[in-house]
């Protein structure tokens, strides 16, 4: 299983405040009524019949093949791919992202293995995620019998900026570039190391050497470094590294506290889902 911020598989966390407060209760009401895993399964599977259709549109000549079930195709693929993938479209082409998917989706199925991803499956996910979702909250505002079929939730629109909030370590990958949504809770770190990164400028550096001279928790990794440079993707950097499923990965968050000016001792993702509270006030139908 891929790891998130938080267990993709957990739907039922009762927060500490609900009883005090009563818009954390409504928020993690709105939690309980995701099915996170589905979110990220289901935007994969999207994913790859849309990009494993059109390869083979293109390996046939740019005609559809006989046995397609697909009823249109685009007639200039490599704006379509840019169009439907823009983080993805930035770092990889078509065929290296074809591979990230089948490795994502393997990685989705694993049950008894973990994998951490690099900083090349961030931005597919991230992509992969916005597309079901807008698929998925078009038709539960329009045709809420066929959104079972894709059953994202228990019947509510997913807020798209909030899941990112919550589900995402960073967005490392939009470093100095906008992204169209808010994403408040990672752009304090985003803030923080573009201005890190333009000090270094200031004394005559380039950018992406700049971006090789952060330190501290600011520091970027070598996968995350290569991405923002172009540099050619190395195989390596588009497979997953696993460890062993010990039950215990997400424990730190649960059972490890911290001081909250206003309410105390919170464990971590008590303390995340407090913060990310105001955040999620944007209508989910622009997720």
């Amino acid at each position: 299983m891929l790891i998130f911020a938080k267990e993709i598989g957990q739907r039922e966390h009762h927060h500490a405040l609900e009883e005090k407060l009563p818009e954390i209760k409504q928020y993690m009401e709105y939690q309980r009524k995701l099915f996170p895993y589905t979110v990220v399964r289901a935007g994969l599977d999207l994913a790859y019949k849309e990009v494993d259709d059109i390869m083979n549109f293109v390996d046939n000549d740019c005609t559809p093949p006989a046995d397609s079930s697909r009823q249109e195709y685009p007639a200039d693929v490599p704006q379509w791919y840019r169009n439907r993938f823009p983080w993805s479209s930035a770092f990889l082409k078509m065929e290296d992202m074809h591979f990230v998917l089948v490795t994502l989706i393997k990685s989705m199925d694993s049950f008894r293995t973990h994998e951490s991803a690099s900083a090349y499956h961030w931005p597919v996910l991230y992509d992969c995620v916005h597309n079901i979702i807008q698929v998925y909250n078009s038709l539960v505002r329009d045709d809420p019998g066929n959104s079972r079929d894709i059953h994202l939730s228990n019947g509510v629109e997913v807020n798209f900026d909030d899941f990112i909030n919550n589900y995402w370590f960073d967005l490392d990958f939009m470093i100095f570039s906008q992204a169209d949504y808010p994403h408040s809770r990672h752009q304090e770190r985003k803030n923080l190391l573009e201005e890190e990164v333009k000090d270094i400028m200031s004394e005559g550096v380039e950018p992406l050497v700049a971006l090789e001279k952060l330190e501290g928790p600011l520091k970027l990794d070598d996968s995350t470094l290569k991405l923002l440079r172009r540099d050619p993707v190395e195989t390596r950097y588009l497979e997953l590294k696993s460890t062993t499923e010990t039950g215990n990965q997400f424990e730190g968050i649960y059972k490890k506290y911290v001081e909250d000016p206003q309410h105390g001792k919170l464990s971590i993702i008590d303390a995340e889902y407090l913060r990310n509270l105001p955040l999620a006030m944007v209508p989910p139908s622009q997720g």
